[in-house]
């Protein structure tokens, strides 16, 4: 395979374009994203112009000079290409660790969201002591969902770039803070039955004398500001977990890209060269475990 000049350039150029594009692409569901482009963009600038004829989906050759640490020799940069490789490497951990606690956070935003149905059903006859322990109950267990998530939320090659994760946390947070829960009835949100989100900690706290302050001088009127609130949130909670929403399709664009790389990794190493192992912190290693196990069970 013979390669100019011309060709180390754009070479240079897909392993920079590759790394900013690939995680943008996840980021916006309604672009597919396709490795093959990076491996065929590259082969396309080869000065014969015709696409290596062992593989025409993918454009990468069956046939490469790979020597014994790993480097393409027939590439005039095989150093350049092994990088390539190594990052691609790292991403063949990275998007399944990612589909792993994607997985436990919309497992957690479904429970979250059966729990505020079930404190929905309230009415003024409820049970002062009853609405109470199952509103402290709800916060406790968003709390306990921001907790396990808020790390991953800070790590970019978990879900700090991941727009389903955000927007869950997002919208959540948005429920609980609405001025709008129990308008109707005079009430202006749950802050004033004592339920806020702590602006420093951003976790939910209930103040249970302002609940109970307010529950005896208007039981219809707080009641049916808790039922608001309650279905309000179930609902949002449900949007995001729905099928063909935020959840769902970060997961297919996912399953996308970590299929090809299952499929083509042994082709993208002859052509680029074998790359480094991935670095993998202990919390990527984690989350790369369960995914994998996950897969066995589905198997």
């Amino acid at each position: 395979m013979s390669i100019n000049t011309h060709d180390l350039k754009q070479l240079a150029q897909q392993i920079a374009l590759f790394k900013t594009q690939t995680v943008s692409a996840l980021a916006k569901p309604q672009q597919a994203f396709d490795i093959a482009s990076l491996a065929s963009g590259y082969l396309a600038t080869q000065q014969s112009g015709q696409v290596a004829a062992s593989n025409t989906t993918t454009g990468i050759s069956a046939t490469s000079t790979i020597n014994s640490i790993g480097r393409n020799l027939a590439l005039p940069d095989p150093e350049s290409a092994y990088q390539m490789m190594s990052y691609i490497n790292q991403l063949g951990v990275i998007y399944p660790a990612q589909s792993a606690r994607l997985s436990d956070m919309q497992t957690g935003v479904d429970e979250l969201a059966q729990a505020a149905t079930s404190l929905s059903k309230i009415d003024a006859t409820a049970d002062f002591a009853s609405v109470k322990t199952q509103l402290q109950n709800l916060a406790d267990q968003y709390n306990q969902w921001r907790r396990n998530f808020d790390a991953d939320l800070q790590d970019p090659e978990i879900l700090a770039s991941t727009q389903a994760a955000q927007v869950a946390r997002y919208e959540l947070a948005q429920s609980i803070a609405s001025p709008f829960h129990g308008a109707q009835q005079g009430i202006q949100g749950m802050a004033v039955l004592g339920l806020t989100i702590d602006p420093v900690t951003n976790m939910a706290q209930l103040d249970t004398q302002k609940l109970s302050a307010l529950w005896q001088q208007q039981p219809a009127a707080a009641a049916a500001a808790v039922s608001d609130f309650a279905s309000h949130f179930a609902h949002s909670a449900t949007l995001l977990t729905e099928q063909n929403n935020f959840f769902a399709k970060q997961q297919a664009n996912l399953a996308k890209v970590i299929n090809y790389m299952d499929s083509n990794k042994t082709k993208l190493q002859q052509e680029f060269g074998l790359g480094d192992p991935p670095q993998v912190s202990a919390k990527l290693a984690q989350a790369f475990a369960d995914y994998q196990r996950r897969q066995q069970h589905t198997q």
